[in-house]
C-alpha cells in the first residue's frame, strides 16, 4: 500500500517540498502512481525516500517541533531586541531631556543678566541726563548775560569732524 506526498511528508516530519526534492523523473517513473490527482509512492519509494534522506542527512530539515521551536526563539530574540531598543530610546530621551533643561536654565539666566545689564545702563543715564539738563540753564543764562555779541565758530574750539567727513574730506 502506498502513501501520497502528505502523508510521507507528517510521517517524516517533512514539509510537502521537502519529499518533492526527492521525486526525481526516473524516481517518479519507478516508484509513482497517479490516483485521483494525488501521487500515490508505493512502499518501495517511501524506503527509498528513508534510506536517501539518512544517507544525505536530511535531519537539519526543520520539523513542526524545531520549526515552533525555532519560531518561539525568535520571537524571543525580537522581543528582547525590541526591549533594549526601547531602553535605549528612553535613555537617549532622558539625556535629551536633561539638555533642554540646562539649556532653559542657561536661557534664564542670560536674560537676568541682560536685564541687570540695562538697569545699570538706565542708573547710569540718569546722571548724565541731569547733568546735561544743568548745563544746558548755566548755558541759557550765560547767553543772557552776554551783551548781544554774536559766536564765532572760529573762536570756539573745534569740534572734532565725523569719522565720514575725515575720511572723505568733506567740509561744512
Amino acid at each position: 500500500m502506498g502513501k501520497t506526498i502528505r502523508e510521507l511528508a507528517e510521517e517524516l516530519n517533512l514539509s510537502k517540498s521537502g519529499i518533492r526534492k526527492y521525486l526525481s523523473a526516473s524516481f517518479r517513473a519507478r516508484y509513482t502512481a497517479k490516483n485521483a490527482h494525488r501521487i500515490v509512492i508505493n512502499d518501495a519509494g517511501v524506503k527509498a525516500i528513508k534510506e536517501m534522506i539518512a544517507h544525505k542527512g536530511a535531519h537539519s530539515e526543520r520539523t513542526p517541533e524545531t520549526h515552533s521551536v525555532h519560531t518561539k526563539d525568535a520571537s524571543v530574540h525580537t522581543k528582547d531586541a525590541s526591549v533594549q531598543s526601547n531602553n535605549i530610546l528612553i535613555e537617549q530621551l532622558r539625556e535629551k531631556d536633561k539638555q533642554i533643561e540646562h539649556l532653559q536654565k542657561l536661557f534664564d539666566q542670560s536674560q537676568q543678566l541682560q536685564l541687570m545689564a540695562e538697569q545699570k545702563l538706565r542708573r547710569l543715564e540718569k546722571p548724565q541726563n541731569e547733568q546735561e539738563k544743568d548745563s544746558n540753564s548755566s548755558d541759557g543764562q550765560i547767553d543772557k548775560q552776554a551783551t548781544g555779541t554774536p559766536k564765532d565758530d572760529k573762536n570756539s574750539p573745534e569740534k572734532p569732524r565725523p569719522f565720514w567727513q575725515r575720511f572723505f574730506g568733506t567740509e561744512k
